[in-house]
């Protein structure tokens, strides 16, 4: 062989190792755990505003409810549904939560909660002339339901190691400054029949609400961590693993909100929540205000938790 046939051998055979070593990284790269499209939530954001206010009693309650029960099932979720009547609203109201269960049903299990209600008044329109219209609910409900289902598609693609349950609590925003106990009352039933044993109780609960603001900004709620520290500084890793920018460590605000049920039945809980949103209970709460970018950044963080935090693993 002339040194010039044995130059070209040579440059072939490098060649075709680096093809070789190129197709295999390829072939055997996975794709990112925390892999999200915060497009696809948005659109789902702008479909649950589209489909009408979801005011438990009216037909765009029940059409979301059956779309959301669908889009769980579709992505492989074993969906339960949780009846029950209630008469916040002056009159009997059949409202349901929807869960969807992927993983093993025995061994620890952890939930990510969202509300999918959305509010009936704007009583803190900034127009007194608008107070007694419905709230949009693009973020306050909307964009908690969006992250959720984009841990739904992870979930669909890739079996956790532990159960995780996705909960759609219903009847979340009916109550006033009067009548506090207008709140939460799809958590409430939620955590009373995980705290009787009816349902699966769940090693931590993480609620995902009003997490959409372009103007993201969380905090740790302060009744949570005082009670559920380690779930806050869970929250808080996740965030510091998945390159979240808009969470801070310092607690802020003591809120009743979907978290409040399970700790008081003593489930641990934790709220991750922007509750410095301009248009919370106004008609203003619109997908204009909400952020693809800002969907995905929390919904990386709720997929991290599902997989990757320390909870995610089996127990030993």
């Amino acid at each position: 062989m002339t040194r010039a046939a044995a130059a070209t051998a040579r440059r072939a055979r490098a060649a075709m190792l680096a093809a070789l070593t190129l197709a295999a990284l390829l072939g055997c790269r996975e794709a990112p755990r925390d892999d999200v499209d915060g497009a696809r939530a948005l659109r789902r954001v702008r479909l649950q505003v589209d489909a009408g206010m979801r005011i438990p009693g009216t037909p765009a309650h029940d059409s979301v409810r059956v779309w959301l029960t669908g889009e769980l099932a579709r992505l492989g979720g074993r969906v339960a549904l949780q009846q029950f009547a209630d008469s916040t609203l002056g009159h009997p109201v059949d409202m349901t939560n929807i869960i969807g269960h992927w993983g093993p049903d025995d061994g620890r299990r952890i939930a990510l909660l969202a509300h999918w209600d959305s509010r009936p008044w704007a009583d803190r329109d900034p127009d007194p002339r608008l107070r007694s219209q419905p709230v949009p609910g693009a973020n306050d409900g909307g964009s908690g339901v969006a992250v959720l289902l984009e841990v739904a598609e992870r979930l669909a693609k890739r079996r956790p190691a532990i159960g995780i349950d996705l909960v759609f609590v219903d009847g979340e925003d009916l109550g006033t400054d009067e009548h506090p106990e207008g709140f939460c009352r799809g958590s409430k039933a939620c955590a009373e029949r995980m705290r009787t044993g009816a349902t699966p109780r769940p090693a931590a609960v993480f609620v995902f609400d009003m997490v959409g603001d372009a103007e993201l900004d969380i905090h740790p709620e302060v009744r949570a961590a005082r009670e559920a520290a380690n779930l806050v500084q869970l929250v808080l890793d996740g965030a510091a693993a998945t390159g979240a920018t808009h969470f801070a460590a310092d607690p802020r605000y003591d809120l009743t909100d979907d978290h409040s049920p399970f700790l008081d039945a003593g489930i641990p809980a934790v709220d991750v929540i922007d509750f410095e949103y301009r248009a919370w209970h106004t008609t203003r709460d619109r997908p204009d205000r909400c952020s693809a970018a800002s969907l995905a950044e929390v919904a990386r963080v709720a997929a991290w938790i599902a997989f990757d935090s320390p909870l995610a693993q089996p127990a030993p």
